[in-house]
């Protein structure tokens, strides 16, 4: 099965706007990838400008090669399944798809095929090795007790683990989400002391407490993710 996928932003301004296309091939044991990635828009501002938001004269990207099985089983059907229409009213996202059977059209449910794309173009970077894989290091302090874990997330493969524990992906997903509650916007400590459960979002060594930053549920939120560590 052959796939085009062509997005495009319609709301963000440059530098931020962008565009991309994704060239899939399906195979037994192979996803065959090429992806182009291009910044659009950016005559309309000045080099300095695209600087101070963290960009470079050219930022555009393009890379060809192969993703294993396990991306074959996690795309292959629902993508082939996918519901088309001929417009749609999303005005944030342009995203067409276009099967070698000749069926075309833009997605249904954009925004949700957009996060699928997303992994799927991490993967990539991962892959390409211009992305690590996601690595976090977490502290839980009660009192004289202290339980450390590190938590590890591969893009590329599809697969997680705690403390070398694998754990299945949807879980490590909904436990990556319950994480990002707080913004990381704290001062970090190296050596945390206060009772709390303590993350460091980057296996840096530098550490923020989760229940200072995560508002009225963090109680509910904080047993949700220890319970998933243990697990």
């Amino acid at each position: 099965m052959n796939v085009k996928v062509s997005y495009q932003t319609l709301q963000l301004p440059p530098p931020f706007a962008f565009a991309y296309t994704l060239d899939l091939t399906f195979n037994e044991n192979s996803l065959d990838i090429r992806y182009e990635l291009e910044f659009m828009n950016r005559e309309q501002i000045t080099l300095e400008e695209i600087e101070e938001e963290g960009y470079s004269e050219n930022d555009d990207f393009s890379w060809q090669g192969s993703l294993g099985k396990v991306w074959v089983d996690n795309l292959r059907d629902d993508l082939d399944q996918i519901e088309l229409e001929d417009e749609s009213e999303d005005f944030n996202i342009y995203l067409h798809v276009e099967f070698d059977d000749e069926r075309e059209g833009l997605a249904v449910l954009a925004e949700d095929w957009d996060f699928r794309l997303q992994e799927l173009i991490q993967a990539i970077y991962e892959k390409a090795g211009l992305e690590a894989k996601l690595i976090m290091k977490l502290m839980h302090i009660n009192g004289n007790e202290r339980a450390f874990y590190e938590l590890e997330g591969s893009f590329e493969h599809l697969s997680g683990s705690v403390n070398s524990k694998p754990i299945e992906w949807e879980a490590l997903h909904e436990l990556v989400e319950d994480i990002y509650t707080i913004d990381f916007e704290e001062e970090s400590v190296e050596k945390p002391n206060k009772d709390g459960l303590w993350i460091d979002p980057d296996g840096s060594g530098q550490f923020q407490l989760f229940d200072k930053q995560a508002g009225p549920k963090s109680k509910e939120i904080k047993s949700r993710i220890l319970a998933k560590l243990k697990a």
